[in-house]
């Protein structure tokens, strides 16, 4: 029987799209018990835990998902390669947690302006094991999903996301420990679930060490490692110069819309979660026979974040006021640009497939680090002027660039005729209509109605520029059982 995939992505995407996105949607409660200032110190607790979380892996989780594909068809050597990735993993967070434990409150004196509100403990002690937890949950989802092993994939994401929000319920509402029982309840649920998988895989595969497969991962995992991190560094220096500059009242309001925002970052992850593993997989075996699956397969991860996120936009204004507590509306404002930007994030991380089909991770690095520098040297001068907009404005201006840069790496490395251009043109037409959504408050002076730009403007515009792109799509789809397999 073949293999529908868009069936299965749609399966994949739902599941993985549920924990992190039931989490965003658990917001409103969050808002309504903790105030701007606590919500501002959980959202460092989770901005400092993604950064620790790269840590953790030393890159070495990213290699694993790269060499499976070299591995995956001999049972021998993917138990081996299994069985070293967990060894090395945990050796790793067993180091870097007694390291934490040791010398985390004079780092944290540093890193933090206000290290009384977000205190070593107990948050910063249980961001160190939250990471650990992270590490591996993103590790088994990708397993899984490689395997198709549909049953433990839904287990892990149904199962965090029950005890998540158990976890959330008791800490938040039940006891009111503010952002300590968001933390707690958010670290408890993921350690729970975790535990039970990491103890599944050492039963089945094992901990094993074998010095060459270690070479050969870190090998490949320090460039992965350095580049992530800058890179981690990179996607949170926004709130870092926010927390340094201004108030935890304000990063709280900020944050509000970067987690609206990342509601179309988890819909674009869990898309491309479905749907890389074939991608990837054409690519590296098949490149010019299955240029226009390629292309049908890019070109629908482009457009289902395009479609999300002006339907954000759209919709933004409505929820704020049903569910969200009016100190935190001024968050509105930065949406729209904030949003749009996005959309060169999920052009820039298809341009980066040919540096791994390639092993040319090296590329990766000198752009993360110059979008690092972009968006610390722009943030602080856009600041002065604009205040978080600038902000606002710096993270828009730097996802651009970083796209040209990247593009322009990646057709040295693996020219990759995912036909960007036509979709960079209805980018910058829908950066106009989001900067009327925010500005042109005179012009229309309704909420709802203006923040409907950016929908009506797609609506308008992609038929005229896309045509070609949506003729191939829909072929692609009618045809999918034949030509995905």
């Amino acid at each position: 029987m073949a293999k529908d995939i868009f069936k299965d992505t749609i399966v994949y995407t739902v599941l993985g799209f549920l924990p992190l996105g039931f989490a965003t949607l658990f917001t409103p409660i969050y808002l309504s018990y903790l105030g701007t200032e606590q919500y501002g110190v959980l959202n460092l607790f989770l901005l400092y835990s993604g950064l620790i979380t790269h840590i953790f892996t030393l890159g070495i989780s990213q290699a694993f998902g790269i060499y499976y594909w070299d591995v995956y068809k001999n049972r021998d050597e993917l138990k081996n390669l299994i069985s070293t990735t967990l060894t090395t993993l945990i050796s790793i967070q067993l180091i870097f947690i007694i390291f934490g434990i040791l010398f985390g409150e004079s780092l944290l004196s540093i890193l933090v302006k206000d290290d009384v509100s977000f205190s070593y403990s107990p948050f910063f002690l249980l961001s160190l094991c939250y990471s650990a937890f992270m590490v591996f949950y993103e590790l088994f989802l990708y397993f899984f999903r490689n395997e198709n092993k549909i049953k433990q994939y839904t287990f892990l994401s149904i199962s965090t996301l029950i005890c998540f929000t158990i976890g959330s319920i008791i800490g938040v509402i039940l006891l009111d420990l503010k952002a300590l029982g968001a933390v707690l309840g958010r670290t408890a649920g993921y350690g729970l679930i975790i535990l039970i998988f990491l103890g599944y895989f050492i039963r089945k595969y094992g901990l094993g060490f074998e010095l060459k497969q270690v070479k050969v991962l870190f090998i490949f995992s320090l460039p992965l490692f350095v580049n992530g991190l800058i890179g981690s560094f990179g996607h949170s220096i926004d709130r870092l110069l926010i927390e340094r500059f201004d108030t935890l009242e304000n990063l709280g309001i900020y944050a509000l819309a970067i987690v609206i925002i990342s509601i179309i970052e988890i819909w674009f992850n869990a898309i491309n979660n479905a749907l890389s593993p074939t991608l990837y997989k054409f690519i590296n075996e098949a490149h010019k026979s299955k240029i226009n699956e390629i292309k049908a397969l890019g070109h629908s991860i482009i457009f289902a974040v395009i479609i999300g996120t002006t339907l954000i936009i759209a919709i933004i204004y409505p929820m704020l006021d049903l569910f969200i507590p009016e100190a935190f509306h001024e968050s509105a404002k930065y949406i729209p640009v904030l949003s749009i930007a996005m959309i060169y994030r999920v052009c820039s991380s298809l341009a980066t497939i040919s540096f791994y089909v390639k092993k040319k991770t090296k590329y990766l690095l000198i752009n993360q680090s110059s979008t690092l520098l972009l968006m610390i040297l722009f943030g602080y001068f856009f600041y002065q002027i604009w205040g978080i907009m600038g902000i606002v404005y710096t993270v828009y201006i730097v996802k651009l660039i970083e796209f040209l840069i990247i593009k322009s790496l990646s057709d040295k490395v693996l020219k990759l005729d995912f036909n960007f251009s036509k979709f960079i043109t209805l980018s910058f037409i829908l950066t106009y209509s989001a900067l009327l959504s925010t500005e042109a408050t005179e012009l229309i002076p309704n909420n709802y109605l203006r923040y409907l730009i950016p929908l009506i403007t797609l609506i308008i515009f992609t038929p005229v520029l896309l045509k070609k792109e949506i003729n191939n799509l829909v072929y692609c789809i009618k045809n999918r059982k034949i030509l995905f397999n």
